[in-house]
């Protein structure tokens, strides 16, 4: 019995910790340059694509280890920021980041960036002056969709006239109010009859996107559109739409392309998808990340892509 026990604290001091959020592959990992991938969340398809992204980046570059950090859900804001905390507490290489926080991260970023930690960004702006940034032209994404919406009204003859949603993600963000304005601005030159509704704000969640989708139906009787600006607000107002049998008389445009959205995009229940490159994001943003370690000067801005997708492209 002592034996047995011995072993047992023996195996338990091997044991390697690992910080909260993060999946680490091995514990045999020192020699090797440490990057840690942070992810707005780990409840999306959208981040598991970053995820891969930068999973792939380490399976091509054997001298490379990617740690993945991430809170359970994009509001889960002050996770994120203690995440982030943490890691630059543990002295990674490079850090690749995809947050919600805004300034709530600005105090970790810049501390990173003293200790000589480089620090890209993917998707969403951090107000600090980061070491470069990869996302989509959210803007032009946004005009794409409105450019969408209006195709699609004349395809099934509906007057540009009524009312236009939007069912939105998160306040403050700014990849959200990027992507918001560049449809409401497109849409505005392109059919300035149509009244367009303030955004609605649902935390990224499926059901209070559905929930708000069911009232906007109901409250508007001229409502003739909603966009939805990602995979989470898409799912939810597809549900919706589909429930109500008006998926031909309320055009439904979104962004993003997890499972459930495209099974909406084959059913004609969501007309059009705005897609991003978040493998890309993800890859990417670890080869920048090794450029910067190598003392490469990296530009500010890179596009990582987007584009639009109906039913027939699938």
């Amino acid at each position: 019995m002592k034996k047995i026990t011995l072993l047992i604290v023996l195996m338990a001091l091997m044991v390697i910790p690992v910080f909260a959020g993060g999946q680490q592959d091995t514990a045999a990992d020192s020699g090797k340059t440490q990057i840690a991938l942070i992810i707005k969340a780990t409840d999306s398809g959208f981040w598991q694509k970053v995820i891969e992204g930068g999973k792939a980046f380490a399976a091509d570059n054997a001298d490379v280890n990617v740690t993945v950090y991430g809170p359970a859900s994009e509001a889960d804001v002050e996770e994120a920021i203690g995440i982030l905390e943490n890691v630059v507490e543990s002295r990674p290489d490079a850090i690749v980041i995809a947050t919600n926080a805004g300034e709530g991260a600005v105090p970790a970023v810049k501390n990173a960036l003293s200790l000589g930690i480089p620090v890209i960004t993917v998707d969403t702006k951090i107000p600090a002056d980061v070491t470069s940034h990869l996302a989509t032209d959210n803007v032009l994404g946004g005009k794409l969709a409105a450019d969408a919406m209006v195709a699609f009204f004349d395809k099934y003859g509906i007057a540009k006239k009524g009312t236009v949603a939007i069912v939105a993600a998160v306040a403050g963000v700014d990849t959200i109010i990027e992507r918001d304005g560049g449809f409401i601005d497109q849409l505005r030159i392109l059919a300035p009859d149509i009244k367009i509704l303030d955004p609605r704000y649902v935390d990224n969640d499926i059901a209070k996107s559905l929930m708000t989708a069911e009232d906007l139906i109901t409250t508007y009787d001229d409502l003739i559109g909603i966009y939805a600006d990602n995979n989470h607000t898409g799912d939810g107002v597809a549900k919706a739409i589909e429930q109500a049998g008006l998926s031909d008389k309320i055009m439904v445009i979104a962004f993003d392309d997890d499972e459930d959205e495209i099974i909406a995009l084959r059913d004609g229940v969501i007309k059009a998808l705005i897609i991003q490159d978040q493998f890309n994001m993800g890859y990417s943003g670890c080869a920048y990340a090794i450029k910067a370690l190598s003392g490469e000067t990296l530009p500010k801005f890179v596009d990582t892509g987007v584009k639009v997708t109906k039913k027939e492209d699938l």
